[in-house]
């Protein structure tokens, strides 16, 4: 009887605590519009400007790393220059999106 009484108690915590997640998880689309750039007459996703700059100057900077021997060092550089570019990406998403 009291398992019983133990699962009902955690069931219902995580029905509020699911419903407090779908709340949640609406208010984000409260804004009204997603943050875009109007590039030419047309909207272009915030992020997908930012990856449009952010790539190029990942690239930048691994010639950088290259020159001066830091490429040789790093350990797995797949996973740093793509973690760079989403790095920058978000940088650029944060500091001049426009909202």
């Amino acid at each position: 009887m009291r398992a019983l009484h133990i699962f009902r108690l955690a069931l219902a915590i995580a029905a509020r605590l699911g419903l407090l997640t779908c709340l949640l998880a609406l208010s984000g689309c409260s804004q009204g519009r997603a943050p875009s750039f109007m590039i030419m007459g047309s909207y272009f996703p915030a992020w997908l400007v930012g990856l449009a700059i952010s790539i190029p100057l990942t690239v930048v900077i691994r010639q950088g790393l290259i020159r001066s021997g830091l490429d040789d060092a790093l350990p797995v550089r797949l996973l740093v220059y793509v973690c760079l570019c989403v790095l920058l990406t978000l940088a650029f998403t944060y500091i001049f999106s426009p909202q």
